[in-house]
């Protein structure tokens, strides 16, 4: 029986910090946010502090179902469920939506279809690490990566 080789990569605090702040200051020169969503559970981190970095005072949460915390995961449901927002009315705010970790590009286009929903007038997304292989490509990202990834809040 043959096994797999499964890449991993460990992401410490310091270079979580140095991927947020390019990731910040690369938002910061190109789009104007009114408003910080973050993807619950793995998104929220990351999004508080790019909220910090930009500052950014309007800050919520949606938590979406998808894949459970395993490396890799053991369970991956058909499509992304939102579970929780709490969002209230965007009527003519940008939004930039952040998560830590992009595997098909499907969560961010839940999450991003509700936001237009509720009114917002411009979503764009950021996340921490995007897989290569990934269908839908977020507007920011810090690096691309096709294994998997273990941030510093992971241990």
């Amino acid at each position: 029986m043959g096994s797999i080789v499964l890449s991993l990569l460990k992401i410490d605090w310091t270079r979580f910090e140095e991927l947020v702040t390019e990731l910040a200051e690369k938002v910061r020169s190109e789009y104007e946010v009114d408003v910080i969503v973050g993807v619950g559970r793995g998104g929220l981190i990351p999004a508080a502090i790019v909220a910090k970095k930009l500052g950014v005072a309007e800050f919520c949460s949606i938590s979406v179902e998808f894949y459970d915390d395993g490396k890799p995961p053991k369970r991956i449901l058909e499509s992304p469920r939102i579970m929780h927002y709490d969002v209230g009315d965007l009527s003519g705010k940008r939004v930039l939506v952040v998560d830590d970790f992009c595997r098909s590009g499907l969560t961010l286009a839940v999450v991003e279809k509700l936001l237009v929903d509720k009114g917002a007038e411009e979503v764009k997304s950021t996340v921490i690490v995007l897989r290569e292989d990934a269908r839908a490509v977020p507007d920011y990202y810090g690096l691309k990566f096709n294994g998997c990834v273990v941030f510093p809040w992971d241990t």
